[in-house]
């Protein structure tokens, strides 16, 4: 749909600008940047207002130029400072409601910007530019839900019916937000002890699921984690979105358990393999893929690869552990290459962030015993 309402777009301007449709399309283009900013600027402004978390705020495209990174939190400052990607999760009760508002703010947001842009419709330029943001608008309200995307309908729209263990997933965020924010600062006997908690009442939720799976990496009792998350994909109460993210965690943990020695390189590899081509037909954003298909280069001795992968992961990651995990996967590429003193500046980072990671652990304490 995105590709037919595009095309409309560029053919409407053209007609509506001539014999100026250069400066028609160009003013779609501003248009259009300026509706998907506004999406998640809306959402970003709901969540304050309606008390939900923001998780991560990146601003631009391109490399990383300046990034702030909290335990809870990461802001990412990108060479062109166009486009705005926002991360938002419950942390109170009632976190439908909260985010059912959220996202009727932001169409609220983005109706009275897209408005705004037909004042200027007296030139060729305004023209494409509030065609292109109405378009974008209208196209927010279908609703959308994808393990890439989500669109403001679908906060409005389908959130408010939505039922059963989708319904209990939402609601049980505040606890499992709680449990990842122990295990992000390390305190893993506190994660687990959330855990314990939230999985006798909630032992279907997959959010539940997912904060063992962590804990039990962070414990490097990867087999443990690789035989739970395996035992998600038989389930048939899940959707198609749920099924891509399954995918690209067993994907994920079946690397990290061969990078120990704990599963064979030619079984765990194949796997993951096999795994993101699923998760990749159902929905996944490849590049989300990118911190685990480093390691995977780096234990098949490709370290430009993996340098290349996990540097593109650690940009655009979402909060420090991610971002320290990467930077330990280009250390480690280095160290592959005799070069220990990139290593270390990268260490010394991946250390503040998340000197608790046993992979961040394991590799300080080799580069000072080299």
């Amino acid at each position: 749909m995105r590709w037919i309402v595009t095309a409309l777009v560029v053919a409407g301007t053209v007609v509506w600008t001539l014999p100026e449709f250069y400066l028609g399309l160009a003013g779609a283009l501003v248009g259009l940047l300026v509706e998907l900013t506004a999406v998640q600027a809306g959402l970003a402004l709901g969540a304050v207002l309606f008390g939900l978390r923001i998780t991560h705020v990146i601003i631009g495209l391109g490399a990383e130029v300046k990034s702030w990174t909290w335990t809870h939190q990461r802001v990412v400052l990108r060479t062109i400072p166009v486009l705005a990607t926002i991360g938002i999760t419950g942390l109170k009760p009632g976190v439908r409601r909260r985010t059912v508002l959220t996202g009727a703010f932001a169409i609220v947001f983005c109706a009275a910007l897209a408005a705004l842009t037909w004042l200027a419709t007296g030139s060729a330029f305004g023209k494409g530019m509030a065609l292109a943001a109405t378009a974008c608008f209208l196209l927010q309200l279908v609703p959308v839900e994808k393990a890439g995307h989500t669109s403001l309908g679908w906060y409005v729209f389908s959130l408010p019916k939505m039922t059963g263990r989708p319904l209990g997933e939402l609601e049980a965020r505040p606890g499992v937000a709680a449990g990842m924010d122990a295990y992000r600062r390390g305190d893993l006997d506190e994660a687990e002890r959330i855990y314990a908690g939230l999985v006798r009442e909630h032992p279907e939720l997959l959010t539940v699921v997912g904060l063992k799976i962590v804990t039990a990496c962070a414990r490097e009792r990867y087999l443990e984690a690789l035989q739970t998350v395996i035992g998600l994909t038989g389930r048939d109460d899940l959707s198609t979105r749920d099924l891509a993210f399954v995918m690209a965690t067993t994907a994920g943990v079946a690397v990290l358990a061969v990078e120990s020695g704990q599963f064979p390189p030619e079984v765990g590899l194949e796997t993951a393999r096999s795994m993101f081509g699923n998760a990749y037909e159902a929905g996944y954003p490849k590049q989300r893929a990118n911190g685990t298909l480093a390691i995977m280069a780096l234990i098949e001795g490709d370290t430009r690869t993996a340098r290349q992968l996990a540097g593109y992961s650690a940009e655009s990651s979402e909060n420090a552990v991610g971002r320290a995990d990467d930077l330990i996967t280009i250390a480690r590429a280095w160290m592959a290459d005799g070069d220990n003193a990139k290593a270390r500046e990268l260490v010394a980072e991946a250390h503040e962030l998340a000197g608790w990671s046993p992979r961040v652990a394991a590799t300080r304490a080799r580069l000072e015993i080299s």
